[in-house]
């Protein structure tokens, strides 16, 4: 056989290389595109995925405006250790924000009132509160909120029994209560029903309002027009963008769920006021503290002075630049006069 030449290993090894240079280039260029093609494979993938929550969030917040803020609220405490818990009545459900510590620390009841917020108009203090060592347990009353909703007739006896069988429930033996608006004739009807178990009471906006406050508070808080819940989501502080008409609709049917409680506390004013006063000296050596904002519309410095009038032996406290929920308005301060009343003792008025 005849030997190779030497031009023809000359081509052979020039074939070779220019093979080798060949695959050379295709692994460059695959390396190339391969993180291009990841990324196209992942934008292909997270695009439709995006665009099916984003969808799942604007029909969550067109049908429940008001659930959707309440559980981005809920969802904001948690970092700050609150968490919302169910208890068990003797008729009823109700759920109830409560702060992370010790169970040996002193207990902070705070009762709603009248509004959209519910437990949350108490979201910006529970924290601060909690950080200087209290116990904050924030109900939602029954017939708001995410409690149980039937056909009763949630007097503000009915609301105060409900705290009365929540506080057992969580074997707290003495309390501090504070309490806004149509809360506070909940935690005065409480106390004069249980004086020996309430060491201070902190009112706030409210307390034997009577009938033109109650008057004051349906025309205010119970919402009846577009224009009326998007005034009353303003003064609550959601720290809400302008929002189109239809969502203002669809909260006011939202919001229809409380209407019952809210009207059956308004319409049992006379009554259980009536038995409020008729017991009011079964607190007169209980610390009370009497707060409203110098701006709102539904409690006015003639009324704080009346309530403090009805309390003798009370203090007042009123913050200048704030409205009907200084809780909301100024929770820095609002905490630290908390945290300053809770501090005293009946000596230290």
């Amino acid at each position: 056989m005849a030997e190779p030449s030497e031009s023809q290993d000359a081509e052979a090894q020039k074939l070779e290389a220019q093979k080798l240079k060949a695959q050379r280039e295709a692994a460059i260029r695959a390396d190339n595109l391969a993180p291009q093609v990841r990324r196209h494979t992942w934008i292909n993938i997270a695009g439709p995925i995006a665009a099916v929550f984003l969808g799942i969030a604007a029909a969550a917040i067109y049908l429940r405006p008001i659930d959707v803020l309440r559980f981005i609220q809920i969802s904001r405490l948690g970092w700050s250790g609150v968490v919302q818990n169910d208890l068990a009545l003797k008729d009823t459900l109700i759920t109830y924000l409560v702060t992370g510590g010790y169970a040996e620390q002193e207990p902070v009841v705070m009762i709603h009132g009248l509004g959209p917020n519910a437990a949350l108009v108490w979201r910006g203090v529970m924290p601060l509160v909690a950080s200087a060592h209290f116990k904050v347990v924030a109900p939602n009353l029954p017939g708001f909120g995410s409690s149980e909703h039937k056909q009763v007739n949630y007097s503000i006896a009915y609301q105060a029994a409900a705290v009365a069988q929540m506080i057992d429930a969580l074997k707290i033996d003495k309390i501090n209560l504070v309490a806004s608006d149509l809360g506070a004739d909940v935690a005065l009807y409480y106390a004069v029903d249980h004086p020996d178990k309430v060491e201070r009471i902190v009112l706030v906006g409210g307390g034997l309002a009577g009938k033109r406050g109650a008057d004051k508070l349906r025309a205010g808080m119970l919402p009846t027009t577009v224009e009326a819940i998007r005034a009353q989501a303003q003064m609550s502080l959601f720290d809400l963008p302008p929002l189109p008409e239809v969502i203002y609709e669809r909260m006011m049917m939202e919001l229809a769920r409380d209407m019952q409680a809210q009207t059956d506390m308004l319409n049992s004013v006379p009554r259980d006021e009536a038995h409020i006063r008729s017991k009011i000296g079964q607190i007169f050596n209980t610390l009370t503290i009497i707060i409203w904002g110098a701006r709102s519309p539904f409690f006015a410095a003639a009324e704080g002075e009346a309530l403090h009038a009805a309390l003798p032996g009370s203090a007042t406290v009123v913050f200048k630049t704030s409205g009907a929920f200084p809780q909301l308005e100024h929770p820095d301060d609002f905490a630290d006069s908390l945290i300053f009343v809770m501090k005293q003792t009946e000596g230290g008025r």
